[in-house]
């Protein structure tokens, strides 16, 4: 039904302006969309946060916070102010805005190019834009992907929608419907060839590849992290927690899909 009164509502705009001139009209119709860009309230617990939503399935995340991933939002408010939380696989932004309007100091990484510009313009909605460093980039095993050790290399990323908030990409598995080009780097690569801030807790949902990131942050796991919040699922993701009890991490709680790791 909604679908259906989109459309007719987009057909009786194009008819109101068909009289226009067809660059007066195309101007028209832009802002018009710009008008009725979606804008979701968010109630935190750290105040309302404000998220641009430039496609319907932008919409998910915003109108299930604290219901869909109860476990994550909890997480991010028992984070201590020190923190520095960096957000693998952040999407349109939800979380790493949330923690960066609970003051924390956060990097969030997101290869899908409509999914970061709706987080960055969500960052700049609510003046977070110097509490978060955001990267349109894919982190990963660096080498095995094709790059030098510490440099990285250039990925595709396969997609099954280019739109703002959709989820399951992948740079390891066959041509989708869309596939972008984006940078790729290991995580140790990142902060040894920019000199970024290490992260103090990392949340990780990247879809499938969360193993591979893990092997590509063994040195900063080992030497920076505290606390690992993961996504667990699919037959690959169940070596995880073999993985982090290798480099010295215990599980200690979570839910969902989404288990949480501390090093000991």
């Amino acid at each position: 039904m909604s679908r259906t009164l989109a459309r007719a509502l987009h057909g009786m705009a194009r008819i109101a302006t068909s009289a226009l001139k067809p660059e007066r009209q195309a101007s028209t119709l832009a802002l018009l969309h710009e008008a009725t860009l979606q804008v979701v309230a968010v109630p935190t617990s750290a105040g309302v946060l404000r998220m641009l939503c430039p496609s319907n399935r932008a919409l998910h995340d915003p109108y299930g916070f604290g219901r869909d991933e109860p476990e994550t939002v909890a997480w991010i408010e028992s984070l201590p102010a020190d923190a520095v939380l960096w957000d693998i696989g952040a999407n349109i932004g939800l979380y790493a805005l949330f923690a960066a309007k609970r003051g924390l100091r956060v990097l969030a990484f997101e290869p899908s190019a409509q999914s970061f510009a709706a987080m960055i313009r969500s960052a700049e909605a609510n003046g977070l834009d110097r509490r978060i460093d955001a990267f349109c980039l894919a982190l990963g095993e660096g080498v095995a992907q094709g790059g030098r050790a510490g440099v990285g290399s250039i990925a595709r990323l396969e997609m099954a929608s280019s739109e703002a908030g959709h989820s399951m990409h992948s740079t390891v598995s066959g041509p989708a419907r869309f596939s972008q080009a984006v940078p790729a780097i290991s995580v140790d690569g990142f902060i040894a060839a920019f000199g970024a801030t290490p992260p103090s807790h990392i949340k990780l949902d990247v879809d499938g590849i969360e193993p591979a990131i893990l092997r590509g942050a063994a040195v900063t796991l080992a030497a920076h992290v505290r606390e690992v919040l993961v996504e667990i699922e699919g037959e690959a993701a169940q070596a995880i927690p073999g993985d982090l009890a290798r480099l010295g991490f215990a599980e200690i709680g979570g839910g969902g899909r989404n288990r949480l790791f501390r090093r000991g």
